[in-house]
């Protein structure tokens, strides 16, 4: 048992502000997006840094220039 820890509930860390990932501005933990690189930012973590949020459009133009890439391939090559 901790000596601030008086009745054997865990010990939760509480922050005033997060850090953006990106630029490593500090930011309210209400904030969404940093004010200074304009970025998307998600949750505080436990270490004080926002997260990334998932980039669902990245993913999708790779998986469609992929799968384009394959169609060509298959054109250029297989096709009879």
């Amino acid at each position: 048992m901790s000596a601030g820890n008086h009745y054997g509930e865990e010990e939760t860390q509480s922050h005033m502000t997060k850090k953006c990932p990106y630029c490593n501005t500090y930011l309210p933990l209400r904030a969404t997006k940093c004010n200074v690189c304009k970025k998307r930012v998600g949750r505080v973590d436990k270490l004080g840094f926002a997260a990334k949020p998932f980039d669902w459009s990245g993913y999708l133009v790779a998986i469609f220039f992929i799968l384009a890439l394959c169609v060509f391939i298959w054109w250029g090559f297989f096709r009879e």
